[in-house]
């Protein structure tokens, strides 16, 4: 059996895609990879929140439904919390979430590139007098725009350094800030009533990352879903206990935390931790 992947087609997206290759090679599947172009990808002058709902997913999501592939990998932070009935997704172990600012100078009223309203918000509580100007491509880009002196700095994720094996000529610090839920996580989405692939998958589903992902992912929707949030939350599973912790930045800073002992397997009290502490923060 040969599964064909659906991806987009940035240096990243290929990485994921490739990951998820290796990944069912281990298990005796053999895999070939499709690109397909998202509204993210076509349109680069606008914030992602300005643009609509699944603008790096929805592409890849319809071509799922009209069986032209058979899974699609994403980004899970992209993949909107209130989805499509008919796909589910799994995930791959998460190897970093961390928000890192690259700069070439630290000062006063330093101009940062991002195009995250999250990290707008959290960043101002940090430098309040800073100027923040749009910032859209891929990492590569990003980074020549910040060689070029178009930004004092910039917003990228350690897992995308990582993962396309980056070595800085700037400096960098990891910001003290709550990720977006799920970031640095690769899903694998799949239609729910292909049991032969949703039975191939659970045999890559990294549970623990599933199940703090949907704590974070639960949080997210009760508080209020989509890019125009400025919310960050961040899971851990560890000695029998899921903990999550979510914030939110507006004029002023909250922050929630809290635990509850569950199983890996038991995605129940994760969306009922989830969504206590989405109704807490958002009352």
């Amino acid at each position: 059996m040969e599964i064909t992947i659906g991806t987009r087609g940035s240096k990243l997206a290929l990485y994921q895609a490739e990951k998820v290759a290796e990944e069912l090679k281990k298990i005796g599947i053999e895999s070939k990879i499709k690109i397909i172009k998202t509204t993210g990808d076509k349109v680069q002058n606008k914030k992602i929140s300005d643009i609509g709902i699944g603008v790096f997913t929805k592409e890849l999501d319809i071509a799922l439904l009209n069986n032209n592939i058979d899974i699609a990998v994403h980004s899970l932070k992209d993949i909107p919390t209130i989805w499509n009935k008919n796909l589910d997704y799994v995930v791959l172990k998460r190897d970093g979430y961390k928000d890192l600012l690259i700069y070439r100078e630290i000062k006063d009223n330093l101009t940062i590139g991002t195009s995250s309203i999250r990290r707008r918000a959290f960043l101002k509580l940090i430098y309040p007098n800073a100027k923040f100007k749009l910032l859209r491509g891929n990492v590569d880009t990003r980074l020549k725009k910040l060689k070029s002196g178009e930004y004092d700095a910039i917003v990228l994720s350690e897992v995308s350094i990582k993962r396309l094996n980056i070595e800085l000529d700037f400096d960098y610090i990891p910001l003290p800030i709550l990720p977006a839920p799920a970031q640095g996580v690769i899903a694998i989405a799949y239609k729910k009533d292909n049991q032969t692939i949703k039975n191939i998958l659970q045999k890559i589903n990294h549970k623990k990352t599933y199940l703090e992902c949907l704590a974070e992912r639960t949080a997210l929707n009760v508080f209020g879903s989509g890019c125009s949030v400025p919310f960050g939350a961040y899971g851990e599973y560890r000695d029998g206990y899921l903990h999550l912790k979510v914030g939110v930045a507006n004029d002023e800073y909250k922050e929630l935390e809290d635990k509850i002992k569950c199983s890996l397997d038991d995605i129940n009290k994760a969306k009922e931790l989830g969504r206590r502490l989405g109704e807490m923060l958002r009352e």
